[in-house]
């Protein structure tokens, strides 16, 4: 049996527990009980919050520091551009080495450096290459890299989910940073060889 004291205070008066009655001391244990388990949960946590700071200073310590510079890898972008079976059909296998964004839709947003992942309906990936700017004007191009040399040889849209891809939704859109792009070019040059 828990000790009692020998008076307790309630409601700005004292009474003595030796004149209790049994009832009133079998509360006033439960009562110390309830009180010896909240100072129990409140050391725990205290300990919790201390926990709580040191894991928060090591995020920030792990985060990156926003006035550092991004490298170039960084900053590259690498885009899907999908094109349709006819318009592949009259130009694939390209016949220069470059090829002017106005021959795609909706390529406003590319800027210099961004990689173009062409992508052909009904065949896959057939081609990729980096958007470079016309030094004697604005205009940009898309300079090939790698290239299939037929349609037949494309990457398929079935083997995209080897890289974390999928097939484009839209007919230019941004591919995921998950993604494994360089795995994905080093499959599309495999094929190209």
């Amino acid at each position: 049996m828990a000790k009692l004291p020998k008076s307790i205070v309630i409601e700005g008066r004292r009474y003595p527990t030796w004149g209790l009655s049994a009832k009133a001391r079998k509360q006033l244990i439960n009562l110390s009980l309830v009180d010896a388990h909240i100072a129990e949960l409140q050391q725990r946590l205290a300990h919790h919050y201390v926990a709580r700071e040191h894991y928060q200073l090591l995020l920030k310590d792990a985060l990156p520091d926003p006035r550092r510079q991004p490298t170039a890898a960084e900053t590259t972008r690498y885009f899907w551009q999908s094109v349709s079976k006819a318009w592949a059909q009259k130009h694939w296998p390209l016949s220069t080495p470059s090829l002017g964004l106005d021959a795609f839709e909706s390529t406003s947003h590319f800027r210099q450096g961004d990689r173009v992942l062409c992508y052909v309906k009904g065949h896959g990936v057939v081609g990729w290459g980096v958007v470079e700017v016309d030094t004697h004007s604005t205009k940009r191009h898309v300079v090939w890299r790698v290239g299939v040399p037929t349609l037949d040889a494309a990457l398929p849209a079935k083997i995209l989910k080897e890289f974390s891809l999928r097939h484009p939704s839209r007919s230019s859109q941004a591919l995921p940073s998950t993604a494994d792009i360089e795995g994905l070019l080093s499959a599309l040059a495999t094929k190209a060889a």
